[in-house]
């Protein structure tokens, strides 16, 4: 009987391993995001889309660093999210299914109703001489010539695939796009700006930090003197006092050269200088020569000069244009 016993206990015990269910958890292999890098405005929204790989293998669950810059906001699909811009600045948003995740920068700007460097591009008759990609998609209709940078060189050889270039005077030029948010709010690719840190102390001379901008060839000719000229620049908040100086050159061969210089410290802040382009042209600046290599074949044109002095100071410039207003 007790034999009897045991054996149906044993039976017993069997058929329950026997019923449980067997471990159905996948390992996640990989997980990835649709974006590496996320632009919005403030109050703006945008999706982020995970890709969990086994698909199914595991619900994304969101997470962000900053939760006062940006806010996310789950979908029912267990693989989508929905990012607000909360405040300007930037953070990291994310991804993570098992073991795995994937991150995306996101970077939140001014809405564009509140940033006042968009009256810059309610003209007409742009000549561009700087401008980031999404700002310049907002003018494009309107751009009489684009002269922005495709290149840059040191020593006397401009590059042949190249039609405007930075020529960079020694050690002075750091990085082709500066980080960050440039004036109008806008970041990523085709939308940094320029990065200048000087090498000499307080007075102007060899080394300080400086580029100008080469053309092959440039026509101005038809710019008036109810053109404005405007510059956005900032200096990096750990500057001291500095000094910049924006230099415009002639077209014809003396090469004649007007400079505009601003002192003071903006913090990282973007300012925003503006001239009438008369006062250039009282002030001697010619542009009524067409240039070309052809015609100016001992020289190159310089459109644009930028300068900054105090040793390890810096000097950043983005958006630089010519244009009409429209009224």
């Amino acid at each position: 009987m007790k034999a009897n016993k045991l054996f149906a206990v044993a039976m017993a015990a069997l058929a329950l391993v026997a019923c449980e269910p067997k471990d159905s958890t996948v390992e996640v292999e990989n997980v990835t995001l649709d974006q590496k890098t996320l632009q919005v405005e403030i109050g703006q929204e945008a999706t982020l889309v995970a890709t969990v790989t086994p698909e199914g293998a595991a619900t994304v669950a969101w997470t962000v660093d900053d939760p006062a810059v940006v806010s996310v906001i789950p979908a029912n699909d267990g693989k989508s999210a929905k990012v607000k811009g909360l405040a300007e600045g930037q953070t990291i948003v994310t991804a993570t299914a098992g073991k795995k995740s994937a991150r995306c920068i996101v970077k939140v700007g001014k809405a564009q109703e509140d940033n006042p460097f968009n009256a810059l591009l309610q003209g007409k008759n742009y000549y561009v001489i700087n401008l980031g990609e999404t700002a310049f998609d907002a003018i494009k209709n309107k751009v009489v010539e684009d002269f922005r940078i495709n290149g840059e060189y040191v020593g006397e050889t401009i590059p042949d695939e190249t039609t405007s270039v930075l020529e960079i005077w020694g050690n002075t030029f750091t990085g082709g796009a500066g980080g960050g948010l440039n004036c109008f709010g806008h970041s990523g690719d085709g939308n940094g700006y320029i990065s200048l840190v000087s090498q000499t102390g307080a007075n102007w001379g060899n080394g300080c930090g400086g580029l100008r901008q080469v053309h092959r060839s440039v026509d101005l000719s038809k710019i008036t003197g109810d053109y404005k000229l405007a510059i956005a620049y900032k200096t990096p908040a750990n500057n001291a006092n500095t000094t910049a100086k924006f230099t415009l050159y002639s077209t014809n061969k003396t090469g004649q050269e007007i400079s505009k210089e601003v002192s003071g410290n903006t913090n990282g802040e973007w300012k925003l200088l503006t001239y009438n382009m008369s006062e250039f042209f009282n002030a001697g600046l010619d542009w009524s020569a067409v240039y070309s290599e052809a015609a100016f074949p001992d020289k190159a044109f310089y459109t644009l000069g930028l300068l900054i002095n105090g040793i390890g100071n810096g000097l950043d410039v983005d958006a630089v244009l010519i244009y009409q207003e429209a009224n």
